[in-house]
């Protein structure tokens, strides 16, 4: 089996987990004989990666704080482009290289004697360098072994950079559905959830929507079923623009739509959106001055249930047939309610209800 095939599984893994990085380099750096491979880069936003699994994690934080701008060999290692591959010791900065603290103190006690990089690059801006380290002089066999698997690891490296830059996309509009106060969930071809915004999130938590084997659903028999009909039409028929629905839970209704949602191919297919599904609470302003009003008065879970239907029907006595509670228990909480709050009369309890303040 050649390095190709050795390594295949670990490269295709890289597209879709950093983690997948530090499992491929110590892979790499047994199939080559080294004492460590590190994966180093980034961008002109600033943001920057740095795997090197077998390197002291004490040793790294002393990288990055003191010795990442005295290292003046992978400077010149840069400036020979993308897709070069340099034998270090070649290096005209090499003699002064070696004389630096960086070399003695950092360098030197790791086994990182010599060293053999690759330059990659991907479209999105970034560009970084796959660094071989080794305690003895690097051999041919060394250098040939990288210049075969070079060509794999490059497209790699554009995989996981696009696919980092679509989920930005994908999370940036999640966000957005956040803060318009919508709920909204990436789901893949087979209907698993993908990711969610905190809104859909907090849906989840409060027991609206409920989360079975990574599918989406609700309590309600009948919506539960007319969700899941929802959601496989869309992703059977993305030409037809998806739907709605409503459902039915015990703090009301939710409005539910889906929609196909076009994702670039260089998306894995299990981790490929094909679906967005965005929620509406129609009383989700509501609940967040309820929220406010729980933190600051301490009302309980029953007074805030029956402030809400005293809002939604008008009355009290209305109000408890809603909740399912006899008028007496209704009166009593309206009772607390009003000594919690200091307001007197149904009338003042709305308004402190619907306006802040």
């Amino acid at each position: 089996m050649d390095l190709h095939e050795r390594l295949r599984d670990n490269l295709q893994a890289t597209t879709v987990s950093n983690a997948a990085w530090p499992e491929f380099l110590l892979k790499l750096s047994d199939l080559l004989g080294a004492s460590e491979a590190v994966l180093g880069g980034g961008d002109r936003s600033g943001a920057n990666e740095f795997f090197a699994p077998r390197t002291d994690p004490d040793f790294v934080t002393r990288y990055r704080e003191i010795f990442h701008q005295q290292n003046a060999v992978m400077r010149a290692v840069a400036r020979q482009g993308a897709g070069a591959i340099t034998l270090t010791d070649t290096l005209p900065e090499i003699d002064d290289f070696r004389r630096s603290d960086f070399y003695n103190l950092w360098c030197v006690p790791q086994k990182f004697n010599y060293g053999l990089a690759l330059n990659l690059a991907s479209s999105t801006g970034w560009f970084g360098s796959l660094v071989i380290n080794t305690s003895s002089q690097v051999t041919t066999t060394q250098i040939e072994q990288l210049h075969a698997i070079a060509p794999d690891v490059q497209r790699a490296v554009e995989r996981w950079k696009w696919l980092e830059q679509l989920q930005l996309a994908n999370r940036m509009t999640l966000n957005t559905l956040d803060m318009a106060g919508q709920g909204a969930l990436l789901l893949s071809q087979s209907g698993r959830v993908l990711d969610c915004n905190g809104m859909a999130q907090s849906m989840l938590t409060d027991g609206r929507l409920l989360l079975r084997d990574g599918q989406i659903g609700c309590a309600d028999t009948a919506s539960h079923q007319a969700l899941v009909r929802l959601i496989a039409h869309c992703l059977a028929h993305p030409d037809k623009g998806g739907g709605r629905v409503q459902i039915s839970g015990r703090d009301g209704a939710l409005l539910v739509q889906c929609a196909p949602f076009s994702a670039d191919m260089h998306y894995a297919a299990p981790q490929r959106p094909s679906a967005i599904l965005m929620i509406t609470d129609p009383t989700q302003r509501m609940r967040q001055r309820l929220r406010e009003l729980t933190q600051r008065f301490g009302l309980t879970r029953a007074e805030i249930e029956l402030a809400l239907a005293v809002v939604e029907t008008g009355s009290r006595k209305a109000a408890a047939e809603a909740r399912g509670v006899s008028d007496a228990t209704a009166r009593a909480q309206l009772t607390s309610i009003f000594d919690k709050t200091g307001v007197r009369r149904q009338t003042e309890l709305v308004r402190l209800l619907m306006y802040d303040g």
